[in-house]
């Protein structure tokens, strides 16, 4: 029953379409998932406007990570995995972060 779980997450996240929301549309202190190709990038909008974007694939099991709002953090629908909003491990079973995107706008 937990494979067929993590089985319709890991579908969801990589089918499902989002809003696509532009970079304008985050707000400080938040983050969203947007896609550039079949690439999805986890972007997050620092208090200061900055922004800073991650592969939002979990390194674990592939899974497309959600924004959590109240946590401010990116969470794994599959296994649980939580991240920092920069990217950083913050709870497993994963032990690596999000991959760092740093030419997210090329």
């Amino acid at each position: 029953k937990e494979d067929m779980n993590t089985a319709g997450a890991m579908d969801e996240g990589w089918v499902k379409p989002n809003e696509e929301p532009t970079p304008e549309d985050i707000k400080p202190g938040s983050g969203a998932i947007m896609r550039k190709g079949i690439t999805k990038i986890a972007l997050y909008r620092d208090d200061e406007g900055a922004f800073l974007a991650c592969s939002a694939v979990c390194p674990h099991k592939g899974c497309i990570v959600e924004w959590n709002h109240g946590e401010k953090s990116w969470d794994c629908p599959c296994h649980g995995s939580r991240y920092a909003a920069t990217g950083e491990v913050l709870t497993g079973p994963t032990l690596k972060n999000l991959e760092p995107l740093p030419d997210w706008k090329k």
